[in-house]
């Protein structure tokens, strides 16, 4: 009885690998400025946001003081969508990693970014008026889908986490 019952299990191990096979696999492309240009169509407050681009005279200023060490990564791709003004009323910023560890690293300077901006409580954060710095607190998060990480703040964050997700 018991041979039969290993023979069992191991037919049933056996058979389940295929299905496993693919979870190691390699991850679908997306392309990061298409995502964008989308949810700066489908959400209000995206189509307010600005992609900081090289061409901006203070590109490497300003994203070195938001997401320091970000530029000094080799990702695949890097979309970032920040408000032109001093009054920070949301952002989206969008990477591909080349590996697991720069996603995590990628995903470390985002996660830096949200806790500057809400502030620790006792001292003003980054957002530093009370509209923003509520908004930090209470509508921002980082998502990650393998080498692709997302910083999202905004009215909308969790609807544009959910389309970040189905993506993959």
């Amino acid at each position: 009885m018991r041979r039969i019952l290993s023979l069992a299990l191991a037919a049933t191990l056996l058979a389940a690998l295929p299905a496993c096979a693919g979870t190691g696999g390699e991850q679908k492309r997306v392309d990061l400025s298409a995502f964008a240009k989308t949810l700066q169509e489908k959400y209000e407050f995206a189509g307010y946001l600005s992609e900081m681009s090289p061409e901006y005279e203070y590109f490497e200023e300003d994203v070195e003081r938001a997401l320091p060490g970000l530029l000094a990564m080799d990702l695949e791709q890097r979309v970032l969508l920040h408000t032109m003004i001093n009054i920070n009323n949301g952002e989206i910023d969008l990477v591909q990693a080349k590996s697991a560890e720069d996603a995590a690293r990628a995903a470390e300077i985002f996660q830096a970014r949200i806790d500057y901006m809400a502030g620790d409580g006792k001292n003003t954060g980054g957002a530093f008026y009370p509209g923003p710095t509520e908004l930090w607190l209470n509508n921002a998060k980082v998502v990650t889908q393998g080498n692709y990480v997302m910083l999202v703040c905004g009215e909308d964050y969790e609807r544009i986490a959910e389309d970040f997700n189905a993506l993959f």
